[in-house]
């Protein structure tokens, strides 16, 4: 310590004074790191808690509203909503009409505490945007028994040897309907 305290006096007096506010700057800015950020962060934290607090009192208040609406539901397509058979014929019966030559494959189930999700994926490989479109159409107008859920198209391009042949779709579609749980 004496011989910093030698050093220092031998530093002349505006070297003593630089020095000095160079070290207050120094000490304010670990102090600055340390505290006050790591209490900006704790308030940031605890502010996004009060607002995922307020979100989810919204939400338990809209609970009796939601419940309402989903018995609503469930009795408007008493008997109407396809299980996971009717799904699967329906859809198929459809992709028929438009895509005699499609593939066809049952996904898994989604199950939750008050529905089933019922999911097949409907493949056309080299057809015509018309003939996607048309499936994508009467699908749509199964709503809201049925519905598409995920539909992948990709096109595949006419090679340049024969630049004139139609540009033809590989279509994925996921065919999904939902299906009220009785309680």
């Amino acid at each position: 310590m004496k011989g910093i305290e030698k050093l220092f006096f031998r530093l002349s007096d505006r070297e003593q004074n630089l020095l000095v506010i160079t070290l207050w700057l120094v000490l304010l800015v670990v102090l600055y790191k340390m505290v006050i950020q790591d209490a900006i962060r704790e308030y940031s934290i605890l502010d996004d808690a009060e607002h995922n607090m307020t979100q989810y009192s919204k939400y338990i208040e809209l609970k009796p509203f939601i419940q309402k609406a989903l018995e609503q539901q469930k009795l408007e397509q008493k008997n109407k909503s396809y299980d996971k058979k009717n799904l699967s014929n329906r859809a198929s019966s459809l992709a028929d009409k438009v895509f005699p030559q499609r593939d066809y494959r049952e996904l898994d189930t989604v199950e939750r505490d008050r529905y089933s999700q019922h999911r097949i994926k409907i493949t056309f490989e080299r057809a015509s945007y018309p003939q996607v479109e048309e499936y994508a159409n009467l699908i749509r107008e199964e709503r809201p028994y049925m519905f598409l859920s995920e539909v992948k198209i990709k096109p595949n391009y006419p090679p340049k040897s024969r630049p004139y042949d139609a540009t033809t779709y590989d279509a994925t579609f996921e065919v999904s309907s939902v299906e009220f749980i009785n309680q």
